[in-house]
């Protein structure tokens, strides 16, 4: 818990550092802050691009936090269901109930996994699949809007940052909570 606060409060000093440099840089230029209001890019890349970029995100991931190599495989099948669950949920009933269903896919899916001896802790198996569902983008986003003069367009996105936030965390609980059993739970008070 203490550690989850901390973390939690060092995003959002990293979050209001960028929003200086941002505003810092506006100033810096001379640009008007109505500039800072984001606009939506087209998708260009074609479907294999981002298939392959998905391999690159999870090598990373293993290399950043030394992953055994050996389990690249297994946390990449796990990043595609995340992702796959996610876009397909999302399509069919929005963003928020998309990210919610993919949290509480991969938690299940990795607590059923930390059960086998030859399976990393939980944790572990969490990580990759747990950072293609972040936000921490909205969050800039949505300060950046509000410093461009775009009072509810910024707001409209620090709630969505709020509210998908919220929607990994519940999910993670629910899938942990669906797939738990009572050796689980012993263990975890341990």
């Amino acid at each position: 818990m203490t550690t989850g606060a901390i973390r939690l409060v060092y995003a959002v000093f990293l979050l209001v550092q960028l929003y200086v440099g941002v505003l810092l840089g506006v100033a810096v230029t001379g640009s008007s802050t109505r500039r800072l209001f984001d606009v939506a890019a087209v998708s260009d890349l074609p479907r294999w691009a981002l298939f392959c970029g998905w391999i690159v995100f999870t090598a990373g991931t293993v290399l950043a936090f030394a992953i055994p190599l050996r389990l690249l495989p297994v946390l990449l099948l796990l990043v595609y269901v995340t992702v796959g669950v996610q876009s397909l949920v999302t399509k069919a009933a929005g963003e928020t109930a998309g990210t919610f269903t993919a949290a509480v896919v991969l938690a299940a899916v990795t607590t059923v996994l930390d059960r086998r001896p030859s399976m990393p802790a939980r944790l572990v198996l969490l990580l990759p699949g747990f950072f293609t569902l972040t936000v921490g983008s909205l969050g800039m986003r949505g300060l950046t809007t509000l410093a461009g003069g775009h009072v509810i367009a910024g707001f409209t996105d620090l709630l969505k940052l709020v509210t998908i936030v919220t929607a990994i965390a519940l999910g993670l609980m629910a899938g942990a909570t669906l797939t738990a059993r009572g050796d689980d739970l012993a263990r975890d008070r341990a």
